[in-house]
């Protein structure tokens, strides 16, 4: 169990190492900067919206970049080395599969972090030279949203076990927009009275709600969830998260590379 941990730590910090060498990451990192420092000119022209304008440019640059960082790099992680037959001699290693891909997911899990740190630490400096105040709403919507990110980054992980590195981003953003919307697919049945309720309601919990992840409006206007409420949505998040990576491990257990 020991050896088996050391080799997943090993993996984790190998991805660390080469997500943060990639250049389109450090190009998702500038424009986030980019645009929070862009909260802090427009708060400038604004009257007694700066704060407000501010907290919603910083958590949509959080979410934007950091679902673009997600879905790109987690496809990569696997198709990536399937493509240059790099994963061969990996795996010939006493390195298992899961251990591999367990690898992989720590440490784009890890590079999330840090890169979300950063934006929120930039996005609290541009608050407090705007409106001289520590917001601590601003913590716990981009806690959740990192959580909506590691769904994320199991549904990529997911598609690029089986199908291309093209076809695994395809579906893993349309599996973002589908969880953006879980809210819309739920009342479908109240809009489209002719929806099959059944088949709606399997649609509803086949999604990810990354809609009830997303604190950002709330927390914009002054409304701080409460431990209660990131219990569970955090509760939520691992036990969905475990299933879409259980069956990741599953199918990647299963493919046949020869």
């Amino acid at each position: 169990m020991g050896a088996g941990l050391s080799r997943i730590v090993t993996v984790a910090a190998n991805t660390f190492r080469e997500t943060v060498r990639e250049r389109v990451l450090y190009n998702l990192v500038f424009f986030a900067i980019l645009m929070t420092v862009s909260g802090l000119l427009m708060g400038e022209l604004s009257v007694r919206q700066d704060e407000k304008i501010v907290k919603d440019v910083g958590l949509a640059a959080m979410d934007v970049f950091g679902t673009l960082i997600a879905i790109f790099l987690g496809v990569g992680l696997v198709t990536k080395e399937i493509e240059r037959r790099s994963l061969y001699p990996l795996l010939a290693k006493p390195l298992s599969r899961r251990e591999f891909l367990l690898g992989r997911y720590c440490g784009l899990a890890f590079t999330l972090l840090v890169n979300l740190a950063v934006m929120l630490a930039g996005t609290y400096l541009t608050l407090y030279a705007t409106a001289r105040r520590f917001d601590p709403g601003l913590l716990a919507a981009s806690y959740t949203l990192y959580l909506g990110l590691l769904l994320v980054v199991a549904y990529a992980l997911l598609f690029s076990t089986f199908t291309s590195a093209a076809l695994s981003a395809v579906g893993t953003f349309c599996v973002v927009v589908a969880g953006r919307f879980a809210d819309v697919i739920r009342g479908m049945p109240e809009v489209i009275p002719s929806a099959p309720a059944a088949l709606v309601k399997a649609l509803y919990f086949a999604v990810p709600n990354l809609h009830s992840l997303d604190l950002k409006n709330r927390v914009v206007y002054g409304d701080v969830p409460s431990p209660g409420d990131l219990g569970l949505l955090t509760l939520y998040a691992l036990a969905y998260g475990g299933v879409v990576l259980g069956l990741a491990l599953v199918a990647f257990e299963r493919r046949d590379f020869q």
